[in-house]
């Protein structure tokens, strides 16, 4: 029984290498994805990308000095997000490209050579300013679940917080006696 330990042992060791290879990279396949014709998107397609990105919270800045355009490389400061599992099942093509959401476009990008692949308006774009929490929840946030937004939404002002020292209490007299 001892002398079977000392195989066995060493037979699990030599096991973990073969199994850490299936988690790896493929530089062949890598080399294959880099030369693929560039993606032709059919009009079917734009719009399921465009409808599959309207509600991904994932919007960023676009960076200064930058414009969209096909085949342009993307700046280092932009983030490549990943397709959504749900488009990528409607679509198993679109798997190996990313996106940008910017204010007014959608950028198809392919991550291995960080260019842009298709530049989308999309349906809804933003003024490319952040909202205050409130604004967002009463107009964007409603119309994202579905909801009518509340009219007169950024007309109103919230009151201040806290005591601005306007309204009386009734301590007053106590104070300027002293």
């Amino acid at each position: 029984m001892k002398n079977l330990i000392v195989p066995m042992a060493a037979l699990v060791v030599l096991s973990f290498p073969a199994l850490a290879q299936n988690n790896t990279l493929d530089p062949n396949a890598i080399t294959v994805d880099s030369k693929r014709p560039q993606l032709q998107l059919s009009d079917q397609q734009r719009n399921a990308i465009q409808n599959a990105l309207e509600t991904e919270n994932t919007e960023q800045k676009t960076p200064q000095k930058f414009e969209a355009k096909v085949g342009e490389a993307v700046p280092l400061t932009m983030t490549v997000d990943v397709m959504p599992e749900s488009l990528v099942q409607g679509d198993p093509a679109l798997k190996q490209y990313g996106y940008a959401k910017l204010a007014k476009d959608v950028l198809v990008i392919d991550p291995l050579k960080k260019t842009v692949i298709a530049v989308l308006p999309r349906k809804s774009p933003t003024s490319g300013k952040d909202l205050p929490p409130g604004d967002w929840a009463a107009t964007r946030g409603r119309e994202l679940t579905g909801q009518a937004p509340v009219s007169g939404a950024s007309d109103t002002t919230p009151p201040a917080a806290g005591d601005s020292g306007d309204k009386k209490n009734g301590t007053e007299a106590t104070t300027q006696e002293k």
